[in-house]
Formats: C-alpha cells, sequence, structure tokens
C-alpha cells in the first residue's frame, strides 16, 4: 500500500495532463505555454530553493557519481556497440542510439519522483547529479557525432556551443545559483524564502500535468525492434548497473544510492529527442522510446522503488 500511495500520485497527474491534452480541453498553444512555465520557471525555482537552503555534510561521498556515471557511461558504449554490429548505424546514428538507453528524465519525472519517495532529504543526491548529468552526457554525445566528420577546432566549438547552452540554461542555471548561494552563505529574507517555498509546492505537480500533456506530440513509429532496445538498456539494464554499483561495490549512503537508482530508472528523456533532431539520426526510434518507456516505467520504477526501499 504504501508503494501504491507513493507512485500513484506521480503517474495521476500525468494521465490526467495527458488526457486533458488529448481530448483538446488544453489547446497545443496554451499547453505549450503551460510547458515553458513549468520548465522554465517553476521547476527552477524548486532546484534553487532547494539547492540554496539545502545543508551540506562534512563528508560528501563522490563515489555517488563514480557509481552513477559509470554505470551511463556503460550503457552508452552498449548501445553504441549495438548500433554499429547489428543495426549497421553509423556514429551519428548510434551515438544518438546509445544516448536514448543512457539518459534518464531526470528533472521533469526524477524531482517529483525522488522527493515523494525520500522527501527533502533527496535534494542534495538530486542537485549532484542533475548539475552534470546534461552536461557530461551531451558532450559525450557530441563528440562521438562530430568525430568522423568535423575537424578538432570544429568539434571544440560545438562543445564551446553545448557547454554555453546548458549553463544558460534555467535548471542548470538555477543550480548553479542556488549552490552559489548556500556556499557564499548570502542571506535570503524570510519573504524570498517564504514565496520560494509556495512556489516549489506548485512545481512537481505542474511539471508532471505539463509531461503528460507532452506526450501527445510523440508517436509509437518506425523500428520497434530497435525502439524496443533502448527502453530495455533504459527501464533495466541502467538501474539495475546503479543498483549494484552502489549498493554493492561503492556501498554509498543508501538514500543518496537509493535516489540515484530512482533516477536511472526514469523513462527516456526528452534531450536524447533533442539531439536526434539535431543531427537528423533515429528520430523516430527514440521518439518512440520516449512514449514506450514512459508508459512502462510505472511498473519498472516500481520494482526499484522496493529495492532501495
Amino acid at each position: 500500500m504504501q508503494l501504491i500511495s507513493t507512485i500513484f500520485p506521480v503517474v495521476a497527474i500525468a494521465i490526467i495532463g495527458y488526457l486533458v491534452r488529448y481530448k483538446k480541453l488544453l489547446s497545443n498553444a496554451n499547453g505549450v505555454t503551460l510547458e515553458k512555465v513549468s520548465f522554465s520557471f517553476l521547476i527552477p525555482c524548486l532546484l534553487f530553493n532547494g539547492t540554496a537552503t539545502t545543508i551540506f555534510p562534512d563528508f560528501i561521498d563522490w563515489n555517488l557519481m563514480g557509481g552513477f556515471y559509470s554505470s551511463i557511461l556503460i550503457v552508452y558504449l552498449l548501445g553504441m556497440l549495438i548500433g554499429k554490429l547489428f543495426l549497421n548505424y553509423s556514429n551519428v546514428q548510434y551515438s544518438v542510439f546509445g544516448m536514448g538507453g543512457a539518459y534518464s528524465n531526470v528533472t521533469v519525472i526524477g524531482i517529483p519522483f525522488c522527493i515523494q519517495v525520500f522527501g527533502d532529504e533527496a535534494f542534495l543526491p538530486l542537485f549532484i547529479i542533475i548539475s552534470t548529468h546534461n552536461i557530461l552526457l551531451f558532450t559525450f554525445g557530441t563528440i562521438i557525432a562530430e568525430a568522423r566528420k568535423e575537424s578538432s577546432t570544429s568539434i571544440l566549438r560545438h562543445l564551446v556551443s553545448v557547454v554555453k547552452d546548458l549553463v544558460t540554461h534555467p535548471i542548470t542555471g538555477s543550480l548553479l545559483a542556488g549552490i552559489t548561494v548556500n556556499l557564499l552563505n548570502i542571506p535570503l529574507h524570510t519573504a524570498i524564502l517564504n514565496t520560494l517555498d509556495l512556489i516549489a509546492q506548485a512545481a512537481s505537480p505542474m511539471a508532471l500535468f505539463a509531461l503528460g500533456g507532452a506526450l501527445t506530440r510523440y508517436k509509437i513509429t518506425g523500428n520497434l525492434r530497435s525502439t524496443m532496445i533502448i527502453v530495455i538498456m533504459k527501464l533495466l539494464l541502467l538501474p539495475t548497473l546503479v543498483y549494484i554499483f552502489l549498493f554493492h561495490i561503492f556501498q554509498v549512503n543508501p538514500l543518496w544510492a537509493g535516489t540515484a537508482v530512482l533516477l536511472s530508472s526514469m523513462p527516456v528523456g526528452i534531450g536524447p529527442y533533442i539531439f536526434s533532431l539535431k543531427y537528423r539520426a533515429c528520430e523516430s526510434q527514440v521518439a518512440s522510446a520516449v512514449v514506450i518507456s514512459a508508459m512502462l516505467s510505472v511498473f519498472t520504477s516500481s520494482i526499484f522503488v522496493l529495492l532501495v526501499t
């Protein structure tokens, strides 16, 4: 019953958002506006509030990063290998394909899901992972995708552009601003903190509602065999590896390890789809994986909630 009470609100809000958009109770234009408000304002306020006010422990176990990103690297490389050897993909295609299996929706679904399970204590491990997740995966993906068609100078220019986009992105920017306020002990007036707390309460449900509506834009098309390979790597292989690394090899703090496992069990994020559009590679496979993994993650994530709690 505790598992149902934890997961049901997250799933229910997303389903309601999907049905509202699907039944045209909310126009596409208004739906897109809602997404922008959620992902460019509400979630950044939540992240800034959490990182600015969290209390950092005297010791931070960086094995969390080692175990989490070792798992991602293994899955990414495996996806590239499958794409090259069995699907005859080019380096651009298998770069996108590998990212699909290794890239979790750590912000829109991961944040409210982890907070629902672990409470505000999950903010610190969330910050550590989210602040590096996009920049590391997009940098690696860009290097692989550009390796054979660009000079080293062009690759560097692409990477600088990626870093600039990520630093100025509302999600990453809010994390950096919050950690700056925290580490420099910059005082925030009580009125500001109360305002941020109020906004933060609306962030998770609004983001889940908007995400549910956004899924109406993606259709299940293309080669379902390659799509299901992405889904299996993302929902089963990646969180299993993270669980093994963090609980049995590095033995990280259980709350931190559990947060990382749940983040890795989230469905395919929108990032790989944006990446696929940029390079015009594997768009249908990644878009289908976004939809299918979002539906199946209800069941697979429940398994990992039981494991880590």
